[in-house]
């Protein structure tokens, strides 16, 4: 009998050790930070390899903002745009575009591409005759669901062409997939994409430069101190791969991509004329027969002005 309490004693000693050393992580949690943060990364025109390369970005960088906070990070990769404003993450990594489109987001770092912070886009073509030879022809695009036909037409074309111009307008979920459009399964004849992603295309003019993507807080309940925390980690991240690193905040660059997006409207300039001045000597002469008591014509007291160069 004494040995089977004996037994159970250690039993309930040990189960109780066991739920001690349970709680041992908690105690590394300031107070405020939540027991998990999630992640997000939607980021169709940054060169990633695969979806699977997105994923372990933004999983390797969830690492290094749980070493710096104490909570358990979560990195989820999203679709579609709709989908990750559906799930509301914490914060996430979104493309310059979907960002500038929504400003309400507090922005934390400004990420960098190829150690860039913007990258010069420039339009490519598989077929000769430059943008005439587009004519007629379907253009490929990302489609990340932000504004993407003000992106192209406004932004990439300075308006100067109406999407009637070209036959077709053919979404691609990446950036990869809408060069390959070009390149390998010719369904398309021309592509905006960033320099270097070109794929042996031809390019037929540069355009515009775009942004990085953007870190951004889009949970506004959280405590200050876990953002400013999130911040420094995110922006002291090392990282790798396709977003070579993370800068200081700034607005700037979004900002000017969204006015971008808006339709220019092209008005004639005309240059105000130079005032032409005469003295009266030009126009009045004093005849000889002034001093004289006669009557003068009146004709006589002007002169034709000389004609103006």
């Amino acid at each position: 009998m004494n040995n089977k309490l004996t037994i159970a004693t250690a039993i309930v000693l040990i189960a109780g050790f066991g739920l001690l050393a349970d709680t041992g992580p908690a105690h590394t949690q300031a107070a405020g930070t939540p027991a998990t943060i999630t992640v997000g990364i939607y980021t169709p025109t940054v060169p990633f390899t695969n979806s699977a390369a997105r994923l372990q970005y933004v999983q390797r960088l969830s690492k290094a903002i749980e070493s710096a906070t104490g909570a358990k990070v979560h990195g989820k990769s999203y679709a579609s745009f709709g989908a990750l404003k559906s799930a509301s993450p914490d914060f996430a990594i979104v493309d310059a575009l979907c960002y500038s489109t929504n400003l309400k987001w507090n922005l934390l770092a400004n990420g960098e591409v190829d150690g860039k912070a913007a990258t010069g886009w420039a339009l490519y073509s598989r077929v000769g005759g430059g943008m005439p030879g587009l004519q007629g022809k379907k253009l490929s695009y990302v489609k990340t669901g932000c504004r993407d036909k003000d992106f192209t037409l406004n932004a990439m074309l300075d308006t100067e062409v109406s999407d009637k111009f070209f036959s077709a307008m053919v979404g691609k979920p990446t950036l990869s997939g809408a060069v390959a459009d070009v390149a390998s399964f010719k369904t398309s004849s021309g592509v905006f994409a960033p320099a270097g992603q070109s794929s042996g295309l031809t390019k037929v003019f540069a355009t515009h430069s775009v942004p990085g993507p953007a870190f951004v807080q889009v949970n506004g309940k959280l405590n200050k101190d876990v953002v400013a925390k999130v911040k420094k980690a995110v922006v002291g991240y090392g990282g790798g791969g396709a977003i070579s690193g993370w800068g200081a905040a700034n607005d700037k660059p979004y900002n000017a991509l969204k006015g971008q997006l808006s339709t220019h409207v092209k008005r004639p300039l005309f240059a105000a004329p130079s005032p032409v001045r005469l003295s009266s000597g030009a126009v009045i002469k004093t005849p000889k027969s002034l001093d004289e008591a006669a009557l003068t014509a009146v004709t006589q007291h002007f002169d034709e002005p000389a004609k103006r160069q």
